[in-house]
């Protein structure tokens, strides 16, 4: 595969060399009107052809792919040195013998040449510095994008892994939700099932996606409260105040949940009355914003950790899915837990 690379790299080089032969040919031609014909210009042409393709790319190529791979690129860099000034002096004492020599032979030029081996030593001083500047340049891009490709290839595995860790925690909080109300007898049970089903299809299904509509995030949303006033009606209240102007933009799945599923986690779940849960969302234009206050109960297990690995996870996915592009804002005061989230969405 690297040899077919190669070989296609030396074909376009090689057209690219037959195209600057004929740009050069006609700047030629057009600056000589008082004999521009077409024959002028296939002399004009064959005379750039035979600089370019006798005199100067046979080094640029011995260069590019075989001085700079064999020895520069493995750091062998007296060896590349030695052989740079050995190709120098003798290929710019050959242009400076062959130009000469091809011009009176082939193009009958009568003037006095003005290459000597000294100029053509001094202009393979000069082409060797640019073309090892323009290599080194596109092999440094050529490992940064390699490097990018990585890099993302990288990013997008851990994202799999963090969506791959959601899906069996929530699983198992809503299997215990389910649980709960199957102890009560709840004539509510079957519904729940519904709800149940619908929440794990979507999250199976929908959230394999990278991205998910905001409307979509929002009935997942809208059935996690529901399943939870059914089990903590008689605890608190809840309000979920929305502000939709367009709930066809994409934002990541299962962001939104995880600060509403800690909120329940530390609030309804442990406090037996005066709970409360208020829920903002809003989006505007590309902007999402989305709050959450909640009371809780004081205890040590809050005191020590009130972040847990759910938000973790989404703190974390935030970061490589909205690097610079989110707000995230997690306070605590007295027993009321605040989550200010803003992100611009597409």
């Amino acid at each position: 595969m690297e040899l077919i690379n190669r070989k296609k790299v030396i074909i376009v080089n090689t057209l690219a060399l037959f195209g600057i032969s004929v740009i050069i040919a006609l700047a030629i031609s057009i600056s000589d009107r008082d004999i521009l014909t077409f024959n002028m210009f296939l002399i004009y042409f064959f005379q750039a052809a035979t600089s370019i393709f006798i005199l100067l790319a046979p080094p640029i190529f011995f260069k590019v792919y075989w001085l700079i791979p064999r020895y520069l690129v493995p750091k062998k860099y007296i060896h590349y040195t030695f052989f740079l000034i050995l190709l120098i002096l003798v290929w710019g004492t050959f242009i400076g013998i062959v130009e000469p020599w091809t011009d009176r032979h082939w193009f009958n030029e009568t003037e006095e040449p003005k290459t000597t081996p000294a100029s053509g030593i001094m202009a393979m001083v000069f082409i060797m510095l640019v073309t090892t500047l323009l290599n080194l340049s596109y092999r440094w891009f050529m490992q940064l994008s390699r490097i990018k490709q990585i890099e993302n290839d990288r990013l997008q595995l851990e994202l799999s892994s963090l969506r791959n860790q959601i899906s069996p925690h929530f699983f198992f909080n809503t299997l215990n939700n389910l649980y709960a109300l199957s102890l009560e007898k709840s004539d509510q049970t079957p519904e729940v099932v519904l709800k149940l089903s619908e929440m794990m299809r979507y999250t199976i299904y929908d959230c394999k996606e990278p991205t998910v509509s905001v409307g979509s995030e929002i009935a997942y949303l809208e059935n996690f409260i529901a399943l939870q006033e059914m089990r903590h009606h008689q605890r608190g209240y809840i309000s979920f105040e929305k502000d939709i102007a367009n709930d066809r933009l994409q934002i990541a799945p299962m962001i939104l949940i995880v600060f509403l599923e800690n909120a329940f986690k530390h609030g309804f779940d442990l406090l037996k009355k005066e709970a409360f849960l208020k829920i903002k969302l809003s989006v505007q234009e590309n902007i999402l914003r989305f709050r959450i206050e909640n009371n809780f109960k004081i205890s040590d297990k809050t005191e020590n950790d009130n972040t847990g690995i759910g938000l973790e996870n989404v703190k974390r996915r935030l970061s490589l899915i909205y690097p610079t592009t989110h707000k995230l804002n997690i306070e605590k005061e007295n027993n009321v837990f605040y989550v200010d989230l803003e992100v611009c969405i597409s």
